[in-house]
């Protein structure tokens, strides 16, 4: 099956414009052939510059300004560019080639955060944007009644919606929840960390078996200085020959 990336940007400033094209340089070290889409969320294009000319990428200015992390998914159920795509941010950086094409299961986050009920009024009011509404808000509320002791409310958010996806795993998603109509929900920051804790419970109960997988890397309480790190301590490490992981991110408050 074909996989290709998609990244979503947003630049701001002359350091910000660096994310992406520093992102696109390492995906092409280990994918030199591999479509690249970037989905760009309302940046600033006095500071959008090209360090080199890519090959094999294509750059979609978003419609939706402002809905950041839930871009890819509402342009890649439209466009199916490839079977899987791997979803990141312009500010995770890869330092070694993942064997994608080998990856059989739907989809899987690149990391994952125990679900915690943070702004959960706000969390109840996206889903309510969604079909089968419900159902997604008693499982945010934690309102399902626990039988011989099992805890199915328990699932994982999908951090920054950064994952691995099959595009026949999200039409199904589509076709069940119109994850699409989420554009008219999601405006802010605060309402794309709920995102965040949706997009996370429909994958964990479309997908049961990713209760026990979890992610490819983890709690991301658990990365490298996280929440912390930022594209100066980055640099610092990359130029040191220091880069701890295969996927890096670096947060910077956009």
């Amino acid at each position: 099956m074909t996989f290709g990336f998609i990244i979503t940007r947003h630049v701001n400033s002359e350091q910000t414009n660096k994310y992406w094209n520093h992102n696109v340089k390492l995906i092409r070290t280990y994918y030199p052939f591999k479509k690249i889409v970037i989905i760009d969320d309302n940046s600033n294009y006095e500071y959008v510059k090209a360090e080199f000319d890519y090959k094999n990428v294509e750059i979609i200015q978003s419609q939706y300004p402002g809905r950041g992390e839930l871009l890819p998914y509402v342009y890649y159920v439209r466009n199916k560019w490839f079977d899987n795509a791997v979803i990141i941010h312009d500010s995770a950086f890869l330092h070694k080639r993942i064997p994608f094409e080998k990856i059989k299961i739907p989809v899987l986050p690149f990391w994952h955060h125990p679900y915690d009920k943070e702004n959960l009024n706000n969390l109840l009011r996206i889903s309510a944007y969604l079909k089968n509404g419900a159902f997604i808000r008693q499982r945010l509320s934690g309102s399902e009644i626990n039988i011989l002791g099992m805890n199915e409310e328990k699932f994982n958010l999908c951090f920054g919606g950064q994952c691995f996806i099959n595009h026949s795993f999200l039409s199904n998603l589509e076709r069940k929840y119109n994850i699409t109509n989420l554009v008219n929900a999601i405006t802010c920051r605060t309402d794309r960390c709920g995102f965040e804790r949706i997009i996370g419970l429909l994958f964990n109960n479309e997908f049961k078996n990713l209760s026990k997988i979890k992610s490819f890397y983890g709690d991301i309480r658990k990365h490298h200085q996280s929440f912390l790190y930022n594209y100066d301590n980055y640099l610092k490490d990359f130029r040191n020959n220091n880069i701890c992981g295969t996927l890096v991110k670096v947060w910077t408050g956009r």
